[in-house]
């Protein structure tokens, strides 16, 4: 009985941890999101700029609904946005997506959503060649900032 109160919270320390690296793993993410965008050309930078207007980036989730998305497009190989309207997603694949750019993004998903670890073809529609492809990763959210009400 004496050693109830330190297992008690070592136990309460081992269902914290999770949450702990949870956190930290988020703030990696949006880190490596903000250095990701703040590295876009100047192309890249004004397409940014249209997308993330008065937005800010929220928690990483892994999915998002892919019936609710207007349009897609690639700031860079490195920064993939994906517009539903009321939120932008942001993407930036671990290892890149090459020539994403300047083509179009095909991605086919069963489950009506796209997640981290889903795989993006890229094709010239023009001349209907396949350029590679990228694996996704998280999804930060950029929202409109709530003006005083």
């Amino acid at each position: 009985m004496r050693n109830m109160p330190l297992m008690l919270s070592l136990a309460a320390l081992a269902c914290a941890t999770p949450l702990i690296a949870s956190d930290s793993r988020d703030t990696e993410i949006r880190a490596r999101t903000t250095d990701a965008i703040a590295k876009l050309d100047e192309r890249g930078q004004k397409l940014a700029k249209i997308y993330l207007k008065d937005r800010v980036a929220g928690d990483p989730v892994d999915c998002i609904p892919n019936i609710r998305l207007r349009r897609s497009t690639a700031a860079s190989d490195d920064v993939l946005l994906y517009d539903d309207g009321s939120v932008v997603y942001v993407n930036t694949p671990y290892l890149g997506c090459p020539r994403a750019r300047d083509n179009t993004m095909i991605s086919q998903t069963p489950v009506g959503r796209l997640c981290a670890g889903d795989i993006v073809l890229v094709q010239d529609m023009r001349i209907g060649v396949p350029l590679g492809s990228c694996a996704l990763s998280q999804f930060v959210p950029y929202r409109k900032v709530k003006t005083g009400e």
